[in-house]
């Protein structure tokens, strides 16, 4: 039986609108700021700056990841120069995010400039298989060494009772999983993002106990710390 006694663990992405401005973005951060709750900002390295500025002003709001797509991600000078010039903006960068399912033909290009964890869609089909084993119900791999990709999962709030009663409680995640959470502001609008992703953190808040937020910039530290046997790992695996 699963060990009821230990949270979930979320992470929310929140994708960065285009060209916003500091005072802006400062608008966005302020929900999840203020609930404690962090977020990987997903920015190009275009926008890197605002958010780093931004960010350094309130480090309680999260932190940078950067934002990578198909075309990017198969161009191995394309995302050399993508990476470098958002590590360069924000100080550093370990994080990157891609919706959709994109082929990581460039993993020892991302793990050299830094990126330590993509999340990403869905998996790209691959003949090798994990190089360390993930806990149960926490859906990420490592196909080369120093980077793991995880695969987001659906909003939690998009179940049937979510979507016709928006103000309603979401389901109870599953404990000791995962769900990382992308909230694709380029699909969506920023609109209708940035209200999912308060809703979001609003539903992590009240779940304080059962469900515990982490950054995207932790999971290596998180999934190495599950193959240590201490009794009190937040990822106590399921018996």
């Amino acid at each position: 039986m699963r060990d009821e006694r230990v949270p979930a663990t979320v992470v929310l992405c929140c994708g960065v609108p285009a060209g916003i401005g500091p005072a802006a973005f400062r608008s966005w951060i302020g929900n999840a700021a203020g609930a404690g709750v962090p977020v990987a900002w997903v920015t190009a390295a275009a926008d890197a700056v605002t958010v780093r500025d931004v960010l350094h002003g309130d480090p309680t709001a999260g932190e940078p990841a950067l934002a990578v797509d198909a075309a990017l991600l198969a161009s191995r000078p394309a995302l050399r120069r993508e990476i470098a010039a958002a590590r360069v903006a924000c100080g550093g960068i370990s994080c990157a995010v891609a919706a959709g399912t994109p082929a990581l033909d460039h993993r020892p290009l991302l793990v050299e400039q830094g990126i330590r964890v993509v999340a990403v869609g869905g998996f790209d089909r691959v003949v090798r298989s994990s190089r360390r084993p993930a806990p149960a119900a926490w859906a990420c791999r490592s196909l080369v060494w120093g980077l793991w990709e995880v695969r987001t999962a659906p909003d939690p709030l998009r179940s049937a009772a979510g979507r016709l009663l928006p103000w309603a409680f979401g389901p109870r995640p599953a404990a000791g999983s995962l769900c990382v959470v992308n909230v694709d502001t380029a699909a969506l609008g920023p609109h209708a993002a940035r209200t999912r992703l308060e809703r979001l953190v609003g539903w992590i808040a009240r779940r304080t106990g059962r469900v515990r937020a982490e950054k995207l910039s932790q999971l290596p530290d998180l999934l190495a710390a599950a193959g240590r046997p201490r009794t009190d790992s937040v990822l106590r695996a399921a018996a």
